[in-house]
């Protein structure tokens, strides 16, 4: 494709919001079983065993668990305050996922031509890269759950934010499928497109450009207000770990992650907010330890860095390295007069920026975005 990136790429950023919409809205309710008069238990804030804890999932889907007496029993699945049984339910999202985000990636792909999926982090992981994945997920998890907790801190805890909960009933074929629908599937198919197809057309105006610009893109299709601060922050994290790693795969794990927290863990620790005497020490401690995980992450990539400056020790290994690039550089030496005939025009990140933000297709996308979260 000729055209510039910054027309085509958001092109399929709007096909997956556009196809997102479409199955919320038209395929979802075509399989309600309750329409909106759902048989979930009232919240009560004096009696926690009735409270139903309600948000958004990572993939975008809102499910609510209700805990109690009334609950389904595994029954249905709540989403969007709909009931819905949940094989359909189940299937639906599958298709969802395959249709929305892999089909359209994967013709992008083959319209780009051969040789572009090297450029998408499809590689195997490096076990060296392990201990940096583990700090980068402690950075994730409380820098979400001090974002969160700040958001529902200054909305005077009136909004819900982040965590999610479905009710199996105990049934374990449906908690297969919560752990498919709502945790691999979503990590599997969002870190395809958003830090590989994405970032991979973003890259040629620098890491920083592809981080940001990607990271919107990623917070755009979650439709969201409430949530883009973590949605945000979340891809950053995402990004950086796969552009440092060069490797696809360890995202996806942190994202598989990251759902899994969201579904079983953040709304136990949510209910700390409810009370005000607990809300200082659980942000303060939040806030502790996400800027200790940061500290062990620069560190590791320091290390990781510093380890492929020096990885050349030896004058035979640095000759040959000497060779290899005057080599590349020779057959590359068209592309290097075109990166220099570039830098002219985009001399810095804010350039290169808004040349990227400001495109007709991307600012379609935004619109989108408040269109439908407005109507």
């Amino acid at each position: 494709m000729k055209i510039s990136n910054n027309i085509t790429a958001p092109c399929l950023l709007i096909f997956i919001m556009l196809a997102l919409i479409l199955f919320q809205s038209v395929f979802f309710k075509s399989i309600a079983i309750a329409g909106d008069d759902t048989t979930t238990v009232s919240v009560d804030a004096e009696s926690p065993s009735d409270t139903i804890a309600t948000a958004p999932t990572a993939d975008g889907a809102q499910v609510v668990q209700s805990i109690g007496s009334a609950a389904t029993d595994g029954k249905y699945i709540t989403y969007n305050n709909t009931e819905y049984q949940p094989d359909k339910f189940f299937i639906l999202v599958i298709i969802s996922h395959i249709c929305v985000f892999i089909l359209p990636a994967v013709f992008y792909i083959k319209l780009k031509g051969a040789g572009y999926s090297k450029k998408l982090k499809l590689s195997l992981p490096n076990p060296n890269y392990i201990s940096l994945a583990v700090y980068i997920f402690f950075t994730l998890i409380f820098g979400v759950t001090l974002i969160n907790s700040l958001v529902a801190y200054l909305s005077g805890f009136t909004l819900s934010v982040g965590g999610a909960s479905v009710d199996t009933g105990g049934n374990p074929v449906y908690g297969a499928g919560v752990l498919l629908s709502f945790i691999i599937l979503p990590a599997v198919c969002e870190e395809f497109v958003f830090r590989g197809v994405l970032s991979a057309e973003y890259e040629k105006y620098g890491a920083v450009c592809a981080a940001v610009i990607t990271s919107i893109a990623f917070s755009l299709s979650h439709f969201s207000l409430v949530l883009f601060p973590s949605y945000l922050f979340a891809a950053i994290i995402f990004y950086g770990l796969a552009k440092v790693t060069n490797c696809v795969i360890f995202p996806v794990i942190l994202h598989a992650g990251y759902n899994f927290y969201n579904i079983y863990i953040w709304d136990k620790l949510a209910n700390v907010l409810k009370f005000e005497q607990n809300r200082f020490m659980f942000i303060f401690l939040t806030a502790v330890i996400f800027m200790i995980s940061v500290y062990l992450v620069f560190g590791r990539i320091e290390n990781i860095y510093y380890g492929k400056a020096y990885k050349i020790n030896s004058a035979q290994a640095g000759a040959d390295y000497i060779r290899q690039k005057n080599i590349k550089n020779k057959e590359n030496n068209t592309d290097d007069n075109n990166i220099n005939i570039n830098k002219g025009d985009e001399a810095n990140f804010f350039i290169r920026f808004f040349r990227s933000f400001l495109s007709p297709t991307f600012i379609a996308a935004i619109i989108i975005f408040f269109i439908y979260i407005f109507l």
